[in-house]
């Protein structure tokens, strides 16, 4: 275990598009928006529907909006932020990344970006990719390495030992 802890990672790439979704899924950035959404698109759906002394009264026009509501917000509008923060966010930019015992460094154009250990919140493993999710000055922060990125045999496992040694998985 102490090798873990005085080792030195550095990865030179950048993300496809499907790599970014992926990551964005599994970080859940969406999770919270998507719960309130989908209680607002039942509760406008109930308001289309009432009971009277004739029986249930429906009107069409709000179960339509409800549903058109429930289509954007749950499954367009998702969809368009990972498209564009995908495109804005620079993430298929060619970058490097230093992970060590300090945190994680992203090198990308001019100024680096730095991540301590302390504001990085958790790190899960897929089978392709490294995630870890962060906060750093009020900004929720997303670092993705690819696993494709890592050639040195064993790297990549020890990679994830030593992130599940410093951040967690969140638990």
């Amino acid at each position: 275990m102490s090798e873990t802890h005085e080792a030195s990672f550095h990865a030179t790439g950048s993300l496809t598009r499907d790599e970014y979704g992926e990551a964005v899924r599994t970080a859940g950035l969406f999770r919270g928006g998507r719960a309130v959404a989908a209680l607002a698109t039942v509760l406008l759906a109930a308001a289309g529907v009432t009971l009277s002394s004739d029986g249930l009264t429906v009107r069409p026009a709000v179960l339509g909006i409800a549903a058109a509501y429930g289509l954007l917000v749950l499954l367009v509008l998702p969809r368009w932020a990972a498209a564009r923060g995908f495109r804005t966010g620079g993430a298929c930019e060619e970058k490097r990344v230093v992970v060590d015992g300090t945190g994680i460094e992203v090198f990308r154009g001019g100024e680096p970006q730095r991540i301590v250990w302390d504001e990085v919140r958790w790190y899960h493993e897929t089978p392709r990719l490294h995630v870890f999710v962060g906060r750093s000055r009020r900004r929720r922060c997303l670092v993705v390495l690819p696993k494709r990125l890592f050639t040195a045999p064993g790297e990549s496992e020890l990679l994830a030992a030593f992130a599940h040694a410093r951040a967690g998985d969140g638990s």
